[in-house]
């Protein structure tokens, strides 16, 4: 659902995500700083957010604990995914020779 936001143009806006409405409202001092920016300002914003993401995505590329610990998840987790999508496999093949039979799977109802 969208926060419903006030808007003096009338090519504005008129609706910000919820999800990030709730992660901009822990940060007044920036809403205060972007809500008064002018167009150039916010240029400026943007190419500063998108450094900092850029920055922040190598920085855990690099990050050697969280690599162990993504590996060791999927080691851990290896048998749970072989499982399901053996029975995914099954489910399919199952459908597949219901469908060679005639039977409608068109779930239209």
């Amino acid at each position: 659902m969208a926060k419903k936001v006030k808007d003096d143009a009338d090519q504005a806006p008129t609706s910000f995500p919820e999800k990030w409405w709730k992660v901009i409202q822990k940060l007044p001092e920036f809403k205060e700083t972007a809500d008064a920016a002018g167009v150039e300002d916010l240029k400026k914003i943007v190419v500063t957010c998108e450094g900092n993401i850029y920055t922040l995505e190598q920085e855990k590329d690099a990050d050697i604990n969280l690599t162990a610990a993504k590996e060791i998840a999927k080691d851990l987790s290896e048998p749970y995914r072989d499982a399901t999508k053996a029975q995914m496999a099954k489910l399919k093949y199952a459908m597949f020779l219901l469908e060679g039979k005639g039977v409608d799977l068109d779930n239209k109802d």
